[in-house]
């Protein structure tokens, strides 16, 4: 037992062990930081991926209003004669016979110089 000591001083000198033993304690924690901080199932992901979630549940929302719009406008489409001459009368400049079109422009039309 002797060798072990050298005497009076231990091998494993009180720091030491102090040392070790604080290693001992920090290293799980430092690791079990690390690894909620970063990762898949990290504190940033999960942050990143709920503020994800709630632009798509937005998103969403947003497309079922424009899907509403378009459902009605396809509903009229289909039942509503008056609907449908008003916008081809109106996208695509359609008349009837012995009709006459007026377009008004909000403002002249810009000359163009000729040589």
């Amino acid at each position: 037992m002797n060798r072990l000591y050298g005497g009076n001083n231990p091998v494993w000198p009180s720091d030491g062990r102090k040392r070790i033993r604080q290693f001992l304690i920090a290293a799980p924690l430092i690791l079990s930081v690390y690894l909620l901080a970063t990762g898949d199932s990290g504190v940033y992901q999960i942050w990143h991926q709920t503020k994800q979630i709630k632009a798509l549940e937005e998103e969403i929302a947003n497309l079922k209003v424009a899907n509403a719009d378009l459902q009605e406008d396809a509903e009229l489409l289909s039942e509503d004669l008056t609907e449908i001459e008003r916008i081809a009368r109106e996208r695509y400049g359609m008349v009837k016979k012995n009709e006459w079109v007026y377009m008004v422009y909000p403002s002249s039309p810009t000359k163009v110089a000729t040589p």
